[in-house]
């Protein structure tokens, strides 16, 4: 009697742990890595800071590995290599690289209208300050230029009126305006608030010049994308999922949350970007897809960028069905 409820209790503690495994396991898939070209830590990757945040990338069993390339040529340069399976970059870089021989798809947004401010030293107190001086920029073929480029001719300034310098993303272009080593450069948020609260001055906002653009967006490789299509449309639907989750004013304090613990910001600071963000509404997709109209419009002045030939259609690199699956 007491050997069968002895051998009864034994089973019952094995089906229980059974029961447990399965269901752990069903709570903590394998998660499969994606690595993940990010240009640098800033609002404009912030529905990436809030899918890591609240979970949407695990949800969907994908392990979300940042490898921050500073600034958007490097990004494009390590998908090329395969280092990256997706990317952050912006979409000149990525006509460039298929013009020469790399075949990289649009799979999704990123920043769509960018929020940039012209910050300056103390010392410039208007536009006509800026003549014969330095203005600190990313490199060449960065479409920022195009945006700062009408802002100084929109206030009376030729191109041989000022010298742009190649010197990389927003920290290192803000620390050259800190160093005096060039007059101005445009930087985003948070940073722009930070270097305001510092001393420096302001001459606008790119958006006050140009407002339809497609900025940045997410690239992969297109036969990389084939492969790994349910993958893909994966990471997609948790990207979608965090623009959403940004629009829904329920959720402002964790989206203020994810900017300023993420890019070592004050709240203050994530704040006002969020209100900046909030106010315009065109910086990140609500539905993370990309204005094609504003795509267009940056193929065809490739020569304003920088490029050396006519760039492939761009409508043959933009390849939403992903996004579409991942929208369903």
């Amino acid at each position: 009697m007491h050997c069968a409820l002895r051998h009864r209790a034994w089973f019952t503690l094995l089906l229980l742990l059974i029961v447990t495994d399965r269901t752990q396991a069903q709570q903590n898939p394998k998660l499969t890595p994606i690595n993940y070209g990010n240009i640098v830590l800033t609002a404009s990757t912030w529905p990436f800071l809030i899918a890591e945040q609240e979970g949407f990338f695990q949800r969907e069993g994908i392990d979300f590995k940042r490898v921050i390339g500073g600034n958007t040529t490097a990004t494009t340069q390590a998908l090329v290599a395969g280092s990256t399976d997706i990317a952050q970059m912006n979409l000149v870089n990525l006509l460039a690289a298929n013009s020469a021989g790399a075949d990289l798809i649009v799979i999704g947004g990123d920043s769509t209208v960018p929020i940039y401010t012209l910050i300056v030293h103390s010392s410039i107190k208007s536009y006509a300050d800026l003549k014969g001086k330095r203005l600190a920029i990313t490199g060449p073929t960065d479409p920022l230029n195009y945006i700062l480029a009408r802002m100084l001719a929109a206030n009376g300034l030729a191109p041989n009126d000022y010298e742009m310098i190649g010197l990389g993303g927003a920290p290192q272009r803000l620390a050259a305006v800190q160093n005096r080593g060039v007059a101005g450069a445009l930087i985003n948020q948070p940073s722009d608030f930070i270097a305001l609260a510092s001393g420096f001055s302001s001459l606008g906002l790119s958006t006050d010049y140009v407002d339809n653009f497609q900025y940045t967006i997410t690239g992969a490789r297109r036969d990389w994308a084939q492969k790994n299509r349910a993958l893909v449309v994966r990471f997609l639907r948790a990207y979608v999922k965090a623009c959403e989750f940004f629009y829904d004013p329920k959720n402002k304090e964790a989206a203020v949350r994810a900017l300023a613990e993420r890019t070592k910001a004050e709240k203050d600071e994530a704040e006002k970007t969020y209100a900046l963000y909030m106010k315009t509404q065109k910086t990140i997709p609500r539905d993370g897809g990309i204005d094609v109209q504003g795509a267009r419009k940056v193929a065809e002045s490739w020569k304003d960028f920088g490029l050396q030939k006519t760039p492939p259609p761009v409508d043959s690199v933009i390849d939403l069905s992903y996004l579409a699956e991942a929208r369903k």
